[in-house]
């Protein structure tokens, strides 16, 4: 009211007067003159920055979180103002009272999501993996809480998604006056259905919204607000439960949580028709070009890794040809997905070898068996080389994708019979054609025959994927 009084830009004075009962005139004048006081919010979160301080090794007792909260500005507004913290009385005795229980209430949050250990003897606190974890990816230890309690080895695809939208990340997605009706609307043109009594909760809101960028539906305004705000957090949630499964060394789950990863990058369901992530390309236009043909396979069909850019005219006549034959597109647009075609990387695995503790080394090659040492540690090597017009060039060509990002890749051995992983490393996109990644595998210990798997995935692309199968005479 008092900023209202006067008129812009043309008096220089105005006069506000406040009307009130007099018993509330003391309190008001005090409102106005003095400063008004800013309380601490750290209590609500505490445990989550103590885990951080401990994975970071400044804090290793619980006398040390003490000595961490006296440094705060929550310890110095506890002695100004105990009640706003829930305190009846402000002696010595009732505050230090106070901090040993919070301290002890942290600890036990912290003890009871699994993200650090307690040596009881020795009064020692230390970091376990998924506290690590936690403080990494900058998430709520009820976060890993949640998703230790949720994820098993047998997670398909949709689970995960169910998972990542139920993390209390997620639970400050607004939900707005009547949008719980908007989105009993917008779930009708959507794959996965919920029960109306969910329909004004942030978690059904935010699967709601993936499910409608996979299917790149039309969104209003606000819808396209919040999207932007879970897109932004989704991938370091994905990528933490992703360490998690390697935790575990759980195959299919860790595999499934990638393709998760590429689907919110291509905008896409993992099912979909491969050639749907090209721009203007419907389902008839995918079906006629080939059922089950993927991008890589129409690369080679025209030949794209031998061209040089997207304006090459042996490619363009190539290109436009087919696609004059078998889609509906005019001009402009294949233009646009011959581009697309032209930015999607094309990787060749040059050589895999496997390099022994002496630096023996054995070349491997698919269906080809190798005798090797049982339970020795073998390096595996992996050279990969981008070729094609976007051969220097890693940016990700994904418009659906709000931020700009190098495409890498995400490689995984592991023994599809056990569903186990054995080793993952990651290969992160650069301006250099050839990258070369690095991994220690341990060969069972066992005698016989085995097989390994690898697998080299996009982290954003649908569809490129590549397994290979070694065969192992363990001896």
């Amino acid at each position: 009211m008092m900023g209202r009084a006067g008129r812009p830009q043309f008096d220089d004075s105005a006069v506000a007067v406040i009307y009130v009962q007099d018993s509330k005139k003391t309190f008001y004048k005090k409102f106005l003159y003095e400063p008004f006081p800013v309380e601490s919010s750290l209590l609500p979160v505490l445990p989550n920055h103590v885990n951080a301080e401990i994975s970071a090794g400044t804090i290793d007792s619980k006398q040390g979180i003490v000595e961490y909260l006296s440094g705060t500005y929550l310890y110095r507004r506890l002695f100004a103002n105990p009640n706003y913290y829930g305190l009846d009385e402000d002696s010595e005795e009732s505050m230090l009272k106070f901090i040993s229980q919070i301290v002890d209430g942290s600890v036990s949050e912290l003890l009871e999501s699994e993200c650090i250990h307690v040596d009881s003897e020795n009064d020692i606190i230390g970091p376990t993996a998924f506290g690590r974890i936690a403080s990494v990816y900058y998430l709520q230890h009820e976060t890993i809480r949640f998703l230790v309690k949720t994820l098993h080895s047998g997670c398909t695809v949709e689970q995960m998604l169910k998972a990542l939208t139920d993390v209390p990340e997620y639970a400050e997605i607004p939900v707005r006056h009547n949008e719980d009706l908007i989105n009993t609307e917008l779930q009708k043109k959507l794959r996965v259905r919920f029960s109306t009594s969910v329909m004004g909760t942030s978690a059904c809101k935010a699967h709601l919204l993936f499910q409608a960028h996979f299917m790149r539906t039309l969104l209003p305004t606000d819808y396209r607000t919040d999207l932007k705000s879970v897109l932004d957090q989704c991938i370091r949630i994905l990528q933490a439960m992703r360490e998690m499964t390697r935790l575990k060394n759980w195959l299919s789950a860790t595999i499934n949580i990638v393709l998760l990863q590429q689907m919110c990058h291509s905008a896409r369901w993992h099912d979909d028709h491969p050639l749907l992530c090209l721009p203007h390309l419907n389902y008839e236009d995918a079906r006629s070009l080939g059922d089950h043909l993927t991008i890589p396979q129409l690369q080679n069909l025209l030949e794209v890794e031998k061209s040089t850019s997207s304006e090459d005219v042996k490619l363009q006549k190539r290109a436009f040809k087919m696609f004059r034959e078998c889609t509906r597109l005019d001009e402009t647009h294949m233009k646009e997905v011959l581009k697309a075609l032209c930015h999607w990387p094309i990787a060749n695995v040059r050589t895999m070898q496997f390099v022994d503790s002496e630096g023996g080394i054995l070349d491997l090659e698919e269906e080809r068996e190798v005798r090797v040492k049982a339970g020795d540690v073998y390096k595996l090597r992996i050279v990969m080389e981008r070729v094609g017009p976007a051969k220097n060039n890693s940016q990700m060509h994904l418009p659906q994708w709000p931020k700009p990002k190098q495409a890498g890749w995400i490689i995984i051995v592991g023994r599809e019979f056990n569903d186990q992983i054995l080793n993952t490393t990651t290969v992160v996109g650069s301006h250099s054609t050839r990258s070369t990644a690095k991994l220690d595998i341990r060969i069972p210990a066992a005698k016989g025959k085995h097989s390994l798997s690898v697998y080299i995935l996009s982290d954003c692309y649908l569809g490129i994927d590549q397994e290979y199968t070694l065969r192992l005479d363990v001896s």
